[in-house]
């Protein structure tokens, strides 16, 4: 029977978690990993999986979506791909793998199964930036099989975007974080309070460490572009309560434990129950949760938006908060016209009003 990687997690009482990567259900196990957050399937651990299924062990039939996706994770395409894009992408080639995985490759040269497709993608239509990074990297996937002759066409090719790319000045609101607040654990809350205070993108807010807040401004280089990507975000106040916040409930939880369980500071600033750092995956997931029994409408990307808002609060230019998101500033200006320039307008009317009646 085709099957994909197999990944299991094993907790014990008062131990550090363990992993275990198996090539297959049932089949050899070929990584051990003791703590840290689940293993991505990169380097010795696809080069493990691929020879211990070369030995005909019962793991992948040729010829099938499993064998397309065991080839395109040890090809060098895949490995000049950045850590942080590996560590997004496996988890879909996992689904994919568990979608597709035993249709032969022919019959993704069907031109019907295009309707297929759509109707996996369709089940993430509630989460439509999860439905677009399922194409994007089943996409990626069927051009790899095209270009090593694999296939003859890529029917994943050309599928429109449910994601609604430009939500520029879509902002959180007092209400939207009061609502959320109610219906999330600490953890994902502090996520959300960070994204606010900083427009991180969710990749880098799960990742960007404690050695790269300065004085004056987080700075880092991120995995993205092989490290060559650096961001420079200034801190807001905002920013300093919700890093002095974590490092209170850190601290205070610690201070419960036997000595012998306290653990430091995660070298990430946010990090899950476990104090260990979030996949981009996992904070997804608890969020999307709290999103939903909460029943708020915006999405972790628009606060990027509301991040944009405090900003100009706090005197920046709009070309200068364009620089540090990476918008148009034509963007910048629509958001400080809709939510900030109005509200000083209603604030100031306000205050003349009081006068007037003293």
């Amino acid at each position: 029977m085709v099957q994909g990687p197999h990944i299991v997690k094993k907790l014990r009482m008062g131990r550090p978690v363990r992993w275990y990567v198996y090539a297959w259900r049932g089949g050899p196990c070929v990584h051990k990993q003791v703590g840290g957050v689940r293993p991505s399937l990169t380097g010795e651990i696809i080069d493990a999986i691929a020879s211990a299924r070369s030995k005909g062990e019962g793991g992948i039939a040729d010829g099938t979506v499993s064998s397309l996706i065991v080839g395109y994770r040890s090809s060098p395409e895949w490995k000049r791909l950045a850590q942080t894009t590996q560590r997004g992408w496996s988890p879909w080639l996992d689904q994919i793998d568990g979608k597709f995985g035993r249709a032969p490759l022919a019959a993704f040269d069907d031109r019907r199964v295009r309707n297929d497709i759509l109707t996996w993608r369709d089940g993430y239509a509630d989460r439509p930036r999860s439905a677009d990074m399922a194409m994007q990297v089943l996409s990626r996937l069927l051009s790899w099989g095209v270009d090593r002759g694999r296939l003859a066409k890529n029917h994943a090719a050309g599928i429109d975007q449910l994601y609604e790319s430009n939500r520029a000045d879509i902002v959180w609101t007092e209400a939207d974080f009061a609502a959320f607040k109610l219906h999330a654990c600490d953890e994902v809350r502090e996520g959300v309070e960070l994204a606010a205070c900083t427009g991180l993108r969710r990749g880098d807010l799960v990742s960007v460490p404690w050695c790269a807040v300065g004085e004056h401004a987080i700075i880092w280089q991120t995995g993205k572009s092989r490290g060559r990507a650096r961001i420079v975000i200034p801190l807001l106040p905002e920013t300093r309560v919700v890093l002095d916040g974590i490092k209170a409930r850190h601290a205070l939880e610690m201070a419960t434990r036997p000595e012998g369980k306290r653990k430091p500071l995660p070298e990430t600033i946010l990090s899950n129950s476990m104090w260990r750092a979030w996949t981009p995956m996992g904070f997804s997931s608890r969020f999307h949760d709290a999103k939903k029994e909460s029943g708020v409408k915006v999405n972790l990307h628009d606060l990027r938006g509301t991040f944009a808002t405090r900003c100009m609060i706090a005197g920046l230019t709009d070309q200068e908060i364009a620089d540090i998101l990476g918008w148009n500033t034509k963007d910048v200006a629509i958001i400080r016209l809709k939510y900030v320039d109005q509200a000083r307008v209603v604030v100031a009317m306000a205050e003349r009003i009081s006068r007037g009646t003293k």
